[in-house]
């Protein structure tokens, strides 16, 4: 059985025996508050996420409408992305040190002050201020519900952490974005509905959150945690590097999904409608999160590499579909693409996180997210500014072929780790950590 805790602390935890009568009700009410624990966790997962998609549908629209600059579509995308590494990089660590509960419940209450920043906003520039206080609030949230998740499932429920941890972002995404798209058809005033029921949502996941067991102990350091920096556990160092491609792939197709799919729709294959567009954003995470459940069962490195492969092949149909104005080839280079981002966004985190013990998952995880959201926000920047030069076309198409390109050098990299010799890890684990690759919790 995998073993995250210290073995030790288990022996000496068990050497004074209660009576079963006793016993039993600490593990009855420990196993009661660990599956509120991990389903509040997983929802509240869930809405960053759902929140997050959200604005994409509703961009195009409030453009037509206050009359802004093409390029701020992508760059209020990309600055939530470099909001979040902003964060990442001050606060990433803190869960660590102050527990699971206090950061996320910061960050959630910060997320509903940004909801209603969005209701209120009558202009893109109060709109781009909610979307960074939004980035601020899911760069703190991030690495600590994702930690909270793995310590309330527990060892023995590594492949359900497995699965949670990656559906739950990824369906949040989907559904996100096809909720903001279907308001934006059927309703005159999408911004007040939309951003109206996430403010309700979000303030009871404040409730929700206060009412959390506190899963992880505290530990001294806290102010120096603050200090900038990307920490990733000894033992994680070299699988994490390894993984850093395959990583970049996932998340740079998640910002081409979110950030220019909906325009080439659009603009590009003269899609009017807004429930088919807010589809089409939500394509690749909603066919990510069944392929999430569905390849399961693949190793962390088989997952990786296939997916990556996916992602690679899946952005070249979304070329072609511009060169051919083809808005099947879009949906069948989405879908591939998809199912590629489930299975790579599952695999080359499991690649990393067996490395790392208990008290290291907050830290980790931030790492990981760091690297995901450089992928996220900073290529959406690029491609913004290369639409007044080049046109929304070549722009997409140029996104695109990037993609590509870094899915294939994740593809080259995993292709060489195989191929080499096994060896152990220059820095190995503690004896209460089992390594395996086998995928953990995102």
């Amino acid at each position: 059985m995998t073993h995250l805790t210290d073995p030790a602390e288990d022996a000496r935890a068990g050497m004074t025996p209660r009576p079963a009568s006793e016993a039993s009700r600490p593990r009855r009410r420990s196993r009661r508050a660990d599956t509120y624990g991990l389903t509040a966790a997983t929802i509240v997962l869930f809405l960053f996420f759902a929140a997050a998609a959200a604005p994409s549908p509703l961009l195009p629209l409030l453009l037509r409408a206050w009359d802004f600059e093409p390029w701020l579509l992508t760059f209020a995308f990309a600055v939530y992305a470099l909001a979040i590494l902003v964060t990442l990089l001050v606060v990433g660590r803190l869960s660590d040190h102050v527990g699971r509960r206090p950061v996320m419940l910061a960050a959630t209450v910060l997320e509903l002050a940004s909801m209603i920043l969005f209701l209120v906003s009558q202009d893109i520039g109060i709109f781009v201020v909610a979307r960074t206080l939004q980035g601020f609030a899911t760069g703190a949230a991030t690495g600590a519900i994702s930690a909270a998740i793995a310590d309330f499932a527990g060892e023995h429920r590594a492949r359900l952490t497995a699965t949670l941890g990656s559906v739950g972002p990824l369906a949040g995404l989907a559904a996100g974005a096809v909720f903001a798209g279907a308001v934006a058809e059927f309703h005159p005033d999408p911004k007040a509905v939309v951003f109206g029921v996430f403010a309700v949502l979000f303030a009871v996941s404040v409730g929700a959150v206060s009412a959390l067991r506190e899963s992880s102990s505290k530990r001294p350091g806290a102010a120096r945690s603050l200090i900038p920096r990307v920490a990733v556990p000894r033992a994680a160092r070299r699988p994490f590097m390894k993984a850093i491609p395959i990583a970049a792939a996932v998340w740079m197709a998640g910002g081409f999904s979110l950030s220019v799919v909906g325009e080439t729709a659009r603009d590009l294959l003269l899609v009017g409608d807004e429930v088919a567009t807010s589809l089409l954003i939500a394509g690749l995470s909603a066919t990510g999160a069944v392929t999430v459940v569905l390849s399961q069962r693949l190793r962390a490195r088989t997952g990786a590499t296939v997916g990556a492969l996916l992602i690679a092949l899946g952005l070249l149909g979304d070329i072609l579909a511009i060169a051919l104005g083809s808005v099947a080839i879009l949906v069948v280079g989405t879908v591939v693409s998809g199912a590629g981002f489930g299975m790579a966004f599952a695999g080359a985190v499991g690649l990393v996180i067996p490395h790392a013990r208990v008290h290291e998952r907050g830290e980790l995880f931030s790492a990981i997210y760091v690297v995901n959201y450089v992928a996220f926000g900073v290529p959406a920047i690029g491609a913004g500014l290369l639409i007044a030069p080049l046109g929304l076309a070549a722009a997409v198409i140029v996104y695109a072929a990037a993609v590509v390109a870094v899915a294939v050098v994740g593809v080259a990299v995993q292709a060489v780790t195989s191929a080499g010799p096994l060896r152990a890890p220059q820095h190995a684990p503690s004896a209460s950590v089992a390594v395996s690759e086998k995928r953990p919790a995102p």
